[in-house]
This record gives C-alpha cells, sequence and structure tokens, in this order.
C-alpha cells in the first residue's frame, strides 16, 4: 500500500484471556506471545507510519487490548506517539474488558492519553455472561463504568448484545433501562448472529444450544431504535447511538471512508481511494515475517474496481443515518432499483440521496443487493 495520510490509526491487539463462543474476530488466548507480537507491531508501525504523520483518531481494538501487561503497552504506545501528530481534540478510544478496569489499570490509560473507553458489557444477567463465555459478572460492569467516570473518564460508550436465545423483549428493555442508569453517552447494540467457525456456531449445528432468531432479533431493534429517538439520542448508525455530540469519530470515518493504517495481526488498511490491505489472521507467522527478514507473506493487497469499491459503499454509508450521497451512484440508476423500498416507505430519497426509514432498517442487506448489479 502506498503512503497515505490517515485519518485514523488502528490498533488490533490479538489477545483474550477467555474465548466468546459467538466471536470471529482474530484473537488468540496464548498470552505467552505477548511480549513478541508487540514487538512485531511495534516494529509495524516503524515501517509503516512515517514521524509526524497528522491523525484525528487513535483506535485499540481487538482482541482485548486490556489484556496488555503495563510495560508492554506503554511501549507500544510510546512508538505510536513518536510517529503520530494527533489533532488537539483527537479521539483516543481504547476497547476493554470490564474486569480490567482496575483504578490502577484506568490511571495508566489515561496518563497515557486515552480519552475514550468503549467497554465490553454485553450483558448485566450474569446467566446470559456465562452463556457467552464472558468471564466478568454484572456488577463488574457497572463498577468499571462508575470507576473509568470517577478517575474522568466522560466519553464512554458500553457494548450491549440483544435477540439471545430464549429472550423476550422485557429482558433486552431491562438491559438497555440498566445502560441509561450508568449515564454513559455512547451506546452500540449488536444482534447475536451466528458465525462461521466459531463455538457458538459449532453448537447450534449440534443441537446444543438454539439458534437465534430473527423475529426476536428484529423485536429488540425496532423497539431499541424508538427509545432511542424518545429519549432523543443520535441514532447514527444501524449499531451506534449516541448522546449528541457524542458521535464516535474513529468508527464514523469508516462509514465515510476516510483513509486509515491498521496495525497488527487481522488488521486491515484502506487508502481512501482504491486499495485496501490485510493483515495475516495468524500471530505466529506475523511475528515471524516482522521480526526478521523472513519473506513470509503477513498482508495483502487489493485493488477495488469500479464495481466493487461501488458495492462497498453501498454496504457502509446505508448503514448510516445520512444515508447514501447521490454522488457516489454515479450513473447507476439507483431510484429505478430502489423505487419499491420506497414506495413501501422503508426507505426515503430525495436530492441528497437515500436513506433507510422505519423497518427498512432490518432490510439493509435486501436492499443493498439491489443495487449491486447496476453497471455504470
Amino acid at each position: 500500500m502506498s503512503a497515505v495520510h490517515p485519518k485514523g490509526i488502528y490498533v488490533h491487539v490479538p489477545f483474550c484471556r477467555h474465548a466468546c463462543r459467538y466471536c470471529d474476530f482474530h484473537f488468540s488466548t496464548l498470552l505467552k506471545q505477548i511480549p513478541e507480537v508487540v514487538a512485531a507491531m511495534r516494529r509495524e508501525a516503524e515501517l509503516r507510519i512515517p514521524h509526524e504523520t497528522p491523525a484525528r483518531t487513535l483506535y485499540w481494538g481487538g482482541g482485548t487490548p486490556s489484556v496488555l501487561p503495563d510495560a508492554e503497552f506503554r511501549a507500544l504506545n510510546a512508538v505510536l506517539r513518536q510517529r503520530i501528530v494527533l489533532e488537539p481534540d483527537a479521539e483516543c478510544t481504547l476497547e476493554v474488558n470490564p474486569e480490567d478496569v482496575t483504578p490502577d489499570r484506568v490511571a495508566l490509560w489515561r496518563s497515557e492519553g486515552f480519552n475514550r473507553l468503549s467497554i465490553g458489557v454485553q450483558s448485566f444477567r450474569d446467566d446470559r455472561l456465562d452463556w457467552m463465555g464472558r468471564p466478568h459478572r454484572g456488577k463488574d460492569a457497572v463498577d468499571a463504568v462508575r470507576r473509568a467516570q470517577d478517575a474522568g473518564f466522560e466519553d464512554l460508550s458500553i457494548d450491549l448484545i440483544y435477540g439471545l436465545p430464549g429472550s423476550g423483549l422485557g429482558e433486552w428493555q431491562d438491559q438497555v433501562g440498566r445502560a441509561f442508569e450508568l449515564e454513559t453517552p455512547h451506546l452500540s447494540a449488536y444482534a447475536l448472529t451466528v458465525e462461521p467457525r466459531t463455538a457458538l456456531a459449532h453448537d447450534v449445528a449440534k443441537g446444543r444450544t438454539e439458534a437465534p432468531r430473527d423475529e426476536r432479533a428484529a423485536e429488540d431493534f425496532m423497539w431499541f431504535r424508538a427509545e432511542m429517538h424518545r429519549q432523543a439520542w443520535d441514532a447514527y448508525e444501524v449499531s451506534n447511538y449516541a448522546k449528541p455530540g457524542w458521535r464516535a469519530v474513529h468508527n464514523s470515518s469508516y462509514w465515510q471512508g476516510d483513509p486509515y493504517v491498521g496495525l497488527g495481526p487481522g488488521a486491515h488498511s484502506f487508502d481512501g481511494h482504491r486499495q485496501r490491505r490485510a493483515n495475516v489472521r495468524n500471530n505466529s507467522v506475523y511475528q515471524r515475517a516482522l521480526a526478521v527478514a523472513s519473506g513470509e507473506d503477513w498482508f495483502e493487497l487489493e485493488d477495488l474496481n469500479d464495481q466493487e469499491w461501488f458495492h462497498e459503499q453501498v454496504l457502509t454509508q446505508l448503514r448510516r443515518a445520512e444515508g447514501l450521497p447521490r454522488a457516489v451512484a454515479q450513473r447507476r440508476d439507483l431510484d429505478r432499483a430502489w423505487a419499491k423500498w420506497v414506495r413501501q416507505g422503508l426507505m426515503v430519497a430525495d436530492d441528497q440521496g437515500w436513506r433507510l426509514n422505519g423497518e427498512g432498517w432490518l432490510w439493509a442487506d435486501a436492499i443493498a443487493s439491489d443495487a449491486f448489479g447496476l453497471e455504470p
């Protein structure tokens, strides 16, 4: 990938203490690999990020960045801060698990320049957390948020999962109510999905657990959007909701097609035009390739053609409240392709572009697919 001026830097920390049964992100529970992999990530940062690279956001995700020991955390952050120049009001986010939010760790994160935490709560119910394979308790989640707030973190986000097997709308309403009590300015809500090659997929295939039902998730989703509207929150993306002025800047940049650099095993990058880069989803290969000039392939480049670029824009920008701008359509007749959705009130078309409406959010994939066959 040629040199780019990224809007954001993404750091993928590929380690977790436990494997959640639904997760298909790249991670490893072999924590003894941390020193070698972090050293390789520092090397990648030195190779790919020129000194004094300007950036608007820094985001550490994973995996679970909060599992890094203090020394490794500081060493990796030091390399990044030496090479990037963050804007004065830059958003610096760290994904953390509730059990890692101790007074000492919160103080460390603050001292290292982070001003936003995304806390992987998922549920406040202990029985649901056990089913998911999460190691924390509901009380731990509450304590984590309060501890972060006491330490001065105002910009906090909570992740929650809905549409769980055997659940009802009342359970989801209770979970959202408990989140509101914590007064964080941002919520991310995700429907439980069965991803291939996960423990959940294996258990569903073997009949050991019930598969999540689309109807159950749809009921939770539509109630949640209505409740966010009632609470005057900004439903700015299909899974993300914020109090006015508290949108996640880094993730919004992804959906807008801004350039970013991704570091670490499994991380992706985009030059803002047509080229994507994907690092290998294998910690050992990644570490060996960067430790020595091994010649091993540790990343792939993909040049998007016009049609592939268009498909990505449709998929990502339709997820936003602002929808898909008309400029993206170029010469494609999207008004014709989406006429039936507009007639049904599931989509709005105007001079600015096309936006999902009402239950149209539940049909986002089907609506997008109707545009894919259009030639420029």
